[in-house]
């Protein structure tokens, strides 16, 4: 199933599991505070831990070198989404 060497399911897989590791970690980790729960961690802490979420399957697909192009797929998404994350930081406070 994840056996493609393409370009494109890279990406798709470099933009998909930082989103549902941000979902996770936000859902899991939540405390309650005055009877309200809110996450343990920052928002920051958040956004920087799902997108490290990707050197997970960027390195078990640059491994091997038969799918060399999904591993630059997970790659270039995951340069995207850090630029976008430090353009907020900086500029937009996040």
């Amino acid at each position: 199933m994840f056996r493609k060497n393409s370009l494109g399911f890279g990406a798709s897989i470099g933009a998909v599991i930082p989103l549902l590791i941000f979902v996770l970690i936000q859902e899991v980790f939540k405390v309650e505070r005055n009877g309200v729960m809110v996450p343990r961690f920052d928002q920051a802490t958040i956004l920087v831990l799902s997108i490290a979420a990707n050197l997970i399957p960027f390195s078990r697909y640059m491994k091997d070198q038969r799918y060399e192009q999904t591993g630059k797929g997970i790659l270039l998404v995951t340069f995207l989404y850090a630029g976008i994350y430090i353009f907020l930081k900086f500029f937009k406070e996040v």
